[in-house]
Parts: structure tokens; C-alpha cells; sequence
């Protein structure tokens, strides 16, 4: 699987609410809610049902280029 090289890795804990970011595992954007809660905004999903993550979880945002 390639990575694309203008995603940056950080920890979820790292991520500002309201920032859309990469989550690796379900291949999907999400919107962070809260310190613990995200919603995903492509795919199935319409940025209304949260979805749990813990704050070393490892996900990607895309570099501003």
C-alpha cells in the first residue's frame, strides 16, 4: 500500500478539534469532536454519528502544500 507522502502521522491527543484528519485503519476522514470522539466525513459517513478514539491512536493529516 503506498502512503501518501503529504500526509503527516501524529497521535490523535495531537489533533485540534474541529480538524478534519486521516484515520489508517477504517481508509476514512474524520472531523474530531471532542478529546475522546470523531466523525467520520467520507465515505458512509455524514459527519453525525461519533465514532470513539484513544489519544496514541495514530492518524494522518494531510500537509498544506
Amino acid at each position: 500500500m503506498p502512503q501518501n507522502p503529504t500526509r503527516q502521522r501524529i497521535k490523535f491527543s495531537e489533533v485540534a478539534i474541529g480538524q478534519r484528519f486521516f484515520d489508517p485503519i477504517s481508509q476514512e476522514y474524520f472531523v474530531k469532536q471532542s478529546d475522546e470522539m470523531a466523525a467520520m466525513v467520507t465515505g458512509i459517513g455524514d459527519g453525525t454519528v461519533p465514532d470513539e478514539f484513544e489519544p496514541d491512536d495514530v492518524v494522518g493529516i494531510d500537509a498544506k502544500t
